[in-house]
């Protein structure tokens, strides 16, 4: 079990890397309490590594990698539009969109994972 999980480190490396970028969302300053916490704004931005998550542990090859990598860029490049760059309040809803158009990316992944250990 250690060499399994030893041998896909970058995926779930993916997945601490996504958890910590949709803290980081979720997580926004207000003038009265300090920073508040948007649980649907952490949420959508987890989906995409949950589903992800499905591929991990099953498939280790340098697709599952590479598409991990792909959803980390587009989240943290979406992460500083939002937040730092041109701080919108999340009024545009990209903060929701991006991450549902990401899990697209992570489905196939997945779907090939869970074909292979049914067969």
């Amino acid at each position: 079990m250690q060499e399994q999980i030893r041998s896909n480190t970058p995926g779930y490396t993916v997945i601490l890397v996504g958890t910590i970028l949709s803290l980081a969302a979720a997580l926004v300053p207000h003038f009265d309490a300090g920073y508040r916490l948007l649980p649907l704004v952490f949420i959508t931005g987890m989906l995409p590594y949950m589903v992800y998550s499905i591929a991990v542990p099953l498939l280790r090859t340098p697709v599952v990698t590479i598409t991990g990598l792909v959803i980390v860029f587009a989240h943290t490049w979406l992460l500083i539009d939002q937040r730092f760059v041109d701080y919108v309040d999340y009024s545009d809803g990209l903060i929701y969109v991006i991450p549902l158009a990401l899990i697209l990316v992570a489905a196939p992944a997945a779907i090939i994972a869970i074909n292979r250990t049914t067969q």
